[in-house]
């Protein structure tokens, strides 16, 4: 693709686009029967959404029983190798407010988590997630989506071009202390990779984060353009027990939440294969 504007192939790219643009969080959702044991033709259902859509979410009649299980669906809608890197280690990672705990991070407590892609910190790019629900919050704890090839639309709807947010140093990620990870220096949007597809790393957070000179007064119009032009494209979710979202790592966050005995309890898993 040419990344400008004035370009035939964006303004095929944008107009086809548009033509995939869900009104509601209806407009993404598939009904299955069984997740222990899914259909051939739900997986197309899904498979068929998330190509539309770069997002899907499903509603299970019956409960998950098992950790393999929820692995065994995921390979099927076509995650093959996982992201480990989680205070588990492990390919499944309980997202649940952790009590007393020396972890500080935003996704293991109740609060608000602003827009954001997965691993947008992690040299080896994440392309695919998903949630699962096993206890929704009692109050709040909706997750909003945001598909990140509609902010690019939007951008260059805006502006010439984005040679400074495809730039390999446009932000700039501190080394962590806790987790042994070293700083890291990536682009917002790129193209590079097997799939030609776009992939989005990209964070709203303020603090431990860098951005570079010639990328920041983009990343500002970027901001703005995520927060206001694009609301019309969001989608709002409270996942129930048995639902999920499997998405291809598109722009999404978290309302804060208020849990009673039981706390809210997601499972997310991480590939690294696009879908």
């Amino acid at each position: 693709m040419i990344f400008t504007a004035k370009s035939a192939e964006f303004l095929r790219w944008a107009e086809e686009k548009e033509k995939n643009i869900p009104q509601n969080s209806d407009g993404i959702l598939v009904n299955i029967h069984d997740i222990n044991n899914v259909k051939t033709s739900e997986i197309a259902k899904i498979k068929e959404t998330i190509y539309k859509y770069n997002s899907c979410i499903y509603s299970s009649k019956i409960a998950l029983k098992s950790n393999t299980n929820l692995l065994k669906f995921v390979e099927l809608v076509g995650m093959k190798t996982y992201d480990c890197n989680n205070i588990e280690s492990s390919e499944i990672s309980t997202i649940t407010p952790l009590q007393n705990s020396k972890i500080n991070y935003i996704p293991y407590t109740d609060k608000l988590l602003n827009w954001h892609t997965d691993g947008y910190y992690d040299k080896k790019s994440i392309f695919s997630w998903l949630l699962h629900c096993v206890n929704p919050a009692t109050q709040g704890g909706e997750n909003y989506l945001l598909d990140h090839e509609l902010v690019l639309r939007e951008y260059l709807l805006r502006n010439d071009d984005i040679n400074n947010l495809m730039a390999e140093d446009a932000l700039t990620i501190p080394a962590s202390k806790d987790t042994s990870r070293p700083e890291i220096s990536t682009y917002i949007f790129s193209f590079k990779n097997k799939y030609r597809r776009l992939h989005m790393r990209f964070s709203m957070r303020k603090d431990n984060i860098g951005t570079s000179a010639k990328a920041s007064p983009a990343i500002i119009k970027l901001k703005e353009i995520i927060e206001n032009d694009c609301a019309k494209y969001s989608l709002t979710y409270k996942l129930q027990k048995n639902e999920g979202i499997i998405t291809n790592n598109i722009l999404h966050g978290r309302k804060a939440f208020k849990d009673d005995k039981v706390k809210r309890k997601l499972l997310r898993i991480r590939s690294y294969e696009r879908l």
